[in-house]
């Protein structure tokens, strides 16, 4: 069989044909002082450890554009570890070049580092501390509130879902108020000392703080209102309508308020709230 003499390009004949030998060529070796490109995600460990920071001027972003820096120069032999990396701003970077940074300004910026690590750690455990601390402020207010509202309901004590309903209360109105309104609610166990009542006491402490906040001619009306419930039969859907519609066309909230305590029934006051209003 004819055996061609034609050579077959090998990468050894390719390298034959540049000097003759049939080892591999430098051109083939990886090139240790070229630069591998850092990736986005190195990009941002770098910059959050450093708190997007340069290290070197102290410039932050966004006033800034910021750079990732070698340490050890890649033209000197430094590689991408995150160690040898380090956050410059644009104007520090492009200045140092690529000289390099001795051993011991790196040692110096990773002892900082750390400082900085471990005050951020110390700060975060008095933060909590504190937290917790206010926490058993808390508590300690909510009983306090709660055996002052004891003092209206003898032989009666505030349980836990009480007690977190007084939480709720207290982060809308303040001690004063809650204090204010359980004074006024006392009026509720005008008959007695019940569990229905006792009852009807704690509820009405935070609709009485809502009261207490109103305009004056507001809690005047509710006042009327509150009157003519426990008297009479009262539409809620049309009652407050009504009585505002009359004080609106002149009639004084206080002959109001009387009138709602000599009325006979709902149909009359509807009939006299209507009269006021259509003059």
């Amino acid at each position: 069989m004819h055996q061609s003499n034609q050579t077959i390009n090998t990468p050894a004949n390719v390298a034959t044909q540049f000097d003759g030998s049939s080892n591999v060529s430098h051109l083939d070796q990886p090139d240790p002082k070229k630069r591998i490109a850092i990736g986005k995600k190195q990009r941002f460990e770098v910059f959050k450890r450093d708190s997007f920071t340069c290290q070197y001027c102290g410039s932050k972003a966004p006033d800034v554009v910021l750079h990732v820096d070698h340490i050890n120069p890649v033209s000197k032999g430094g590689e991408n570890e995150i160690i040898n990396l380090i956050t410059s701003c644009v104007s520090c970077n492009l200045g140092k070049s690529d000289r390099l940074l001795t051993d011991k300004t790196s040692i110096e910026m990773q002892r900082k580092q750390l400082e900085e690590l471990a005050e951020r750690r110390d700060q975060l455990e008095m933060m909590l501390a504190w937290r917790d601390s206010l926490k058993g402020l808390d508590d300690d207010i909510v009983d306090e509130v709660a055996i002052r509202i004891e003092d209206y309901i003898p032989g009666n004590t505030i349980n836990d879902h009480g007690k977190s309903l007084i939480r709720k209360w207290l982060k809308k109105y303040s001690i004063e108020e809650l204090l204010d309104a359980a004074e006024i609610a006392e009026k509720k166990l005008d008959a007695g000392v019940t569990p229905d009542s006792v009852g009807v006491f704690f509820n009405s402490i935070p609709n009485i703080c809502a009261t207490k906040r109103l305009p004056e001619a507001k809690q005047r009306l509710l006042y009327a209102r509150g009157i003519l419930r426990r008297r009479v039969y009262v539409n809620e859907a049309q009652v407050m309508k009504l009585m505002e519609g009359a004080v609106a066309a002149g009639l004084d909230v206080e002959e109001l308020i009387e009138f709602t305590k000599e009325v006979r029934n709902w149909t009359e006051f509807r009939n006299e709230m209507e009269a006021v209003s259509n003059g």
